[in-house]
């Protein structure tokens, strides 16, 4: 079981990438703005319709940790709300 999950999760890091990114949707709405700042100011950001909103909640809080080992001020709580709330409204 253990084996399928690190497939899946192989399977989701090529697509993201080799997906380009394109404008964001919502592209002027604050949570839009926040992922294309916080998130794209360490790699591309993605489009939030190449993973599913329970992906993205795994990679977001797999980030919060990879920010905090790194000396990156992680999101707050209003901005992880923000965040998340954007990525499930344009999750695939």
């Amino acid at each position: 079981m253990r084996s399928g999950g690190v497939l899946l999760g192989a399977a989701a890091t090529a697509w993201l990438v080799s997906s380009g990114c394109t404008r964001l949707p919502e592209a002027d709405s604050p949570g839009a703005r926040l992922y294309a700042e916080r998130c794209g100011s360490c790699h591309r950001a993605y489009q939030p319709g190449v993973m599913t909103f329970e992906m993205w909640k795994v990679a977001i809080g797999r980030m919060h940790g990879v920010m905090s080992r790194n000396g990156v001020r992680p999101l707050d709580a209003e901005e992880m709300k923000l965040l998340l709330r954007y990525l499930e409204q344009h999750s695939g």
